[in-house]
């Protein structure tokens, strides 16, 4: 019995089939038999024996009928057989066999790291802004730069500009004199239309070429609605020019339109010396302004420079203009044209010329009447008394009867040389 249970653990009766019960049985047979204490018969009576026989044998079928019943209650005691289930034993149902379920192979696939090299992003800069008022100069439309022209004679000076800033050039913008030599021009020249952004216009000024042989530059630049200056430089200060070389003139020493703002200039009107040139609107005191190219009283416009001078609107009112000294020589002769000038209906003045030499007394060279009568008279005037001499010369204008439109001009006035 021993041996059995011993084998019977060690196996746990899970996995024997009926052979393996059968072997079981005989063996414990077999022990039992062999193992049953010895009794001998003659303290026994034959009933006695035979009773505990029956006991070992009884409970030795029963001790296997448990271990039987125990090893049949686990199915699949060994492999390949079905299990014995004592009769009358309910089964358990038998579970559906598992429902197979596809499985779908999914293959990860790392995505390949594609090295894409850095791209350098470029920023534009920033457009800068255009200043409000830039000039860009285009061309010289007439006189280039070192044009040679005879002294005492007139000439007209024209830029093409370009508006290169974002702000239009109103007809309050006006073109300025700012340095050099003004050569008998205009300080202020109005702007003659709108100029918008982009667009061009030729702005000109009439001026004189001085009498003395020499090079000679006017600088201008343009002046807007609120008085500042701008010109051609990136930073707007630069301006532009003219450049002349004045060469002797034929028979011209000297012409006093052209040296007109070289003269001083005082007048019944005004205690201080005049601005030359001056501005019309300057009336109470009188002014003078050279022309290139005046206006005659026919209304003609003259081809050869002018002196412009008009007496202050008083009484007795007068204009005089006291030019450097100048050198006559023997033959020398001042002549000139006098009239109105062109559009003064009611002009009625005297022209005055008069010189001095050194510390001598001022002597009256001549004196002429002029109205409005669309007729000039031509004067010359020998200065052969004075040749050897530095001469200072005086010219003059006065009111006549009355003081309204006395604009007198002297067209071309100079010092003759033969």
């Amino acid at each position: 019995m021993y041996v059995l249970k011993e084998y019977m653990m060690k196996t746990k009766m899970k996995s024997f089939g009926p052979w393996a019960v059968a072997l079981v049985l005989i063996s414990a047979l077999v022990l039992s038999a062999c193992n049953a204490p010895f009794i001998p018969t003659q303290n026994l009576d034959d009933a006695v024996q035979k009773a505990m026989q029956t006991l070992q044998a009884q409970a030795t079928l029963e001790a296997f009928q448990t271990m039987v019943a125990h090893m049949t209650s686990t199915p699949g005691s060994l492999p390949g057989e079905t299990p014995t289930v004592p009769a009358g034993t309910a089964l358990p149902p038998t579970p559906a066999p598992p429902t197979l379920v596809p499985t779908v192979a999914i293959t990860i696939i790392p995505p390949t790291a594609t090295w894409v090299p850095p791209t350098a992003t470029v920023i534009p800069p920033s457009p800068t802004p255009k200043p409000c008022n830039r000039i860009e100069f285009v061309s010289d439309v007439t006189i280039p730069d070192g044009t040679k022209i005879v002294g005492g004679t007139s000439f007209v000076k024209t830029w093409r500009l370009r508006n290169a800033g974002s702000c239009t050039w109103s007809t309050a913008y006006d073109m300025a004199f700012v340095d050099g030599d003004l050569m008998s021009g205009p300080k202020f020249v109005d702007m003659p239309k709108e100029v918008k952004p982009g667009e061009t216009i030729d702005l000109s000024v009439t001026m004189i070429a001085p009498s003395t042989p020499a090079k000679y530059t006017a600088y201008y630049m343009l002046v807007d609605q609120n008085g500042k200056r701008f010109g051609v430089k990136a930073d707007g200060t630069g301006p532009f020019w003219v450049k002349i070389e004045s060469t002797p003139g034929k028979n011209i020493a000297y012409s006093f339109a052209a040296e007109a703002c070289s003269a001083t200039w005082t007048s019944n009107g005004s205690s201080d010396p005049l601005k030359c040139p001056g501005k019309t609107s300057d009336i109470s005191k009188g002014y003078v302004i050279p022309k290139a190219n005046p206006i005659r009283e026919d209304g003609g416009k003259e081809n050869e420079p002018g002196l412009i001078t008009r007496p202050d609107n008083t009484t007795g009112g007068f204009i005089t203009g006291q030019f450097p000294e100048i050198a006559i020589k023997n033959g020398d002769k001042f002549k000139a044209t006098i009239q109105c000038e062109g559009g003064m209906n009611n002009c009625d003045i005297y022209f005055v010329l008069a010189a001095r030499s050194g510390s001598e007394s001022m002597i009256e060279l001549g004196s002429w009447h002029e109205v409005f009568d669309n007729n000039w008279n031509p004067i010359s005037i020998d200065l052969s008394s004075f040749a050897g001499k530095n001469v200072t010369f005086y010219l003059t204008v006065r009111n006549g009867a009355t003081s309204a439109d006395n604009s007198g001009l002297w067209l071309q006035p100079i010092i003759y040389r033969p």
